[in-house]
């Protein structure tokens, strides 16, 4: 006999393992419900590498996308969902892609996949305070801009000092956020995405910490032994 043909989810939690869903402007009635809220998600900033969950590709984004958090750093795991029981804590009031997604038949998905997405002032408004330390963190750290530097960075090793300027900035600006506006640890991934020093081996680079603070190195150095 011929394999049977699935048609219907088996709740095996591979998709929900692979990530949370990126949000699209439906989902906003489910945030404005408190559904989830800005501690439950992450940003993807313009320029970032990331892996398209349609075609499985490493790209890079050419426009941001906010998602359902993982559960930790160390796992992709959507943090709604229940390893355990393999069921999702807010399947009732799931975000669209969630709803759209069929794994055995992914067209559906495909269509809607890049099509009206949520970006961080949909969430935050983009007049106010909130707005402003995005702008800014976005001048000093934005992807398109450290491009720029790390070309230069091929013709002028000097330039490897702007770069570490921009990953000393990030690194100094979540925590005067979180010390002096009291802004939640567990929100600076959606207002600022991923640290640069979990982002910038998408440039060959990494970050190694001495006892003079952050240094840069390329990804092929050795280490002085």
């Amino acid at each position: 006999m011929g394999q049977e043909i699935q048609k219907e989810c088996t709740r095996c939690g591979t998709c929900c393992a692979k990530g949370g869903p990126a949000l699209h402007k439906a989902d906003l009635e489910l945030y404005e419900k408190g559904v989830f809220q800005r501690k439950d998600l992450m940003t993807f900033r313009r320029g970032e590498l990331v892996r398209d969950n349609v075609t499985g590709q490493l790209v890079p984004l050419q426009q941001e996308l906010v998602k359902i958090t993982r559960r930790n750093e160390s796992t992709w795991t959507c943090c709604f969902f229940n390893v355990v029981d393999r069921l999702c804590f807010i399947y009732n009031d799931r975000p669209e892609e969630c709803r759209t997604l069929d794994c055995w038949n992914p067209d559906a998905l495909q269509e809607m996949y890049e099509e009206n997405r949520v970006t961080r002032f949909d969430i935050l408004g983009d007049n106010n305070g909130y707005a402003e330390l995005v702008r800014t963190h976005e001048e000093k750290c934005g992807y398109e801009y450290l491009g720029t530097i790390y070309e230069r960075m091929k013709e002028d090793p000097s330039a490897k000092e702007d770069f570490l300027e921009a990953v000393r900035f990030d690194m100094a600006f979540r925590k005067v956020v979180q010390e002096k506006a009291g802004i939640p640890a567990a929100e600076m991934e959606f207002l600022f995405g991923r640290t640069l020093g979990e982002t910038v081996h998408m440039f060959g680079l990494r970050i190694v910490e001495t006892e003079h603070g952050p240094e840069l190195e390329t990804i092929t150095e050795k280490k002085a032994s």
